[in-house]
């Protein structure tokens, strides 16, 4: 029998408890984990993989934030340049005394979650993964991708001025450098930029049918005057997402 999904779920609960889960941050944090599940399965099924493959995909999901608890004990913040890499953390802990075998016996699985857990919240994917672990890695950052876009960038206060190095990536298809990203309205366009690295065809789909890109692009404009910029950007990014569904149909 390979590994129970809920099972896993419930040492994370029970690991995630040693924490402050009364604090609205870390369970905020909770509550992250357990949405990028879903996305997980929905991805994993949108590719077709076998029940196997989707929990294995969802196991991958619920491990990448694992270093966020003690990140924010430590720290009190979950910013990774104030504190330490969330992703190395994770994949520090899991490793230390075997804990990954709480969550999956199957020594494959085991590389395939570590090596996700160590990479979703890189720039870009570390080489070297073989091709199943880069599938897996793919997922968990897409997963994650999509949740941060629902439920960050979504509120600004005042008027802005756009910074013109704040377009660069939008004209350069890629994404933001975090360390770059500071204000309120910076943290919009950076979830705007995941567009340029989901990998599946669910996430841009995901992307269009709940209006995300108008709806930030909206808000931006409520609080700023270029909005000449701001036609052009829901342009680009409109047309960059049409054509990936395009090309990933």
């Amino acid at each position: 029998a390979y590994m129970s999904i809920n099972d896993a779920m419930q040492e994370y609960v029970r690991y995630a408890k040693g924490f402050d889960l009364k604090n609205p941050e870390v369970m905020a944090r909770f509550h992250h984990t357990f949405r990028i599940v879903e996305y997980a399965k929905d991805i994993a099924r949108s590719i077709g993989l076998v029940p196997k493959d989707i929990n294995l995909a969802m196991l991958c999901a619920l491990l990448i934030d694992i270093g966020r608890y003690r990140q924010y004990e430590m720290y009190k913040t979950f910013i990774d340049a104030k504190s330490f890499d969330h992703a190395m953390e994770g994949y520090n802990i899991l490793k230390y005394n075997n804990y990954i075998a709480k969550y999956t016996k199957d020594t494959e699985e085991q590389e395939i979650v570590l090596k996700a857990v160590r990479n979703h919240n890189k720039y870009t994917i570390e080489d070297g993964l073989t091709e199943r672990e880069l599938l897996f890695a793919k997922i968990a950052r897409d997963a994650d991708k999509l949740d941060i876009m629902m439920e960050q960038g979504n509120t600004i206060n005042g008027i802005i001025v756009l910074n013109a190095k704040y377009i660069k990536p939008f004209q350069e298809q890629r994404l933001y450098k975090n360390e770059g990203v500071t204000g309120e309205y910076e943290l919009t366009l950076r979830t705007l930029a995941f567009v340029y690295d989901f990998n599946f065809k669910y996430s841009y789909e995901f992307v269009k049918e709940n209006n995300i890109i108008d709806k930030k692009i909206d808000l931006i404009m409520a609080h700023s005057s270029s909005l000449g910029i701001l036609d052009y950007l829901k342009k680009i990014i409109t047309e960059y997402v049409d054509n990936r569904i395009k090309e990933l149909s």
